[in-house]
């Protein structure tokens, strides 16, 4: 009876694959090179990365060409700044400061502590 070793050596030398079959027939085990494993994974890998780019290409396409409802304007209540001519601007420099506010607020003496 054969070793896994002598599998392994045999695999090797003809670069072939071993396949595992089940009484049934089924294949449950594919014994094969490591550097075959790696490219057929890095293979499947690149078919996903491609497939996410597509749908991802394929939602920013849906999204351009989609058309977005119009946006009521909003109601003016109180100053507001907007680049839209129609609405009013309320020039702020114009509201009148009561001089007696105290900016800096009540003055605390260490004493007073």
């Amino acid at each position: 009876m054969a070793s896994l070793q002598d599998i392994i050596n045999l695999a090797n030398a003809d670069g072939g694959k071993f396949f595992v079959i089940d009484e049934s027939g089924e294949a449950k085990l594919i014994i094969m090179p490591v550097e075959e494993y790696q490219r057929l994974l890095l293979g499947k890998l690149q078919r996903q990365i491609t497939d996410v780019e597509k749908i991802n290409q394929e939602i920013l396409q849906a999204q351009l060409t989609e058309e977005t409802p119009a946006v009521p304007k909003p109601s003016v209540k109180g100053p507001m700044v907007s680049n839209e001519p129609e609405i009013s601007k309320t020039d702020l420099r114009a509201e009148v400061i009561d001089p007696s506010f105290d900016f800096e607020g009540p003055k605390v003496e260490i004493d007073d502590l």
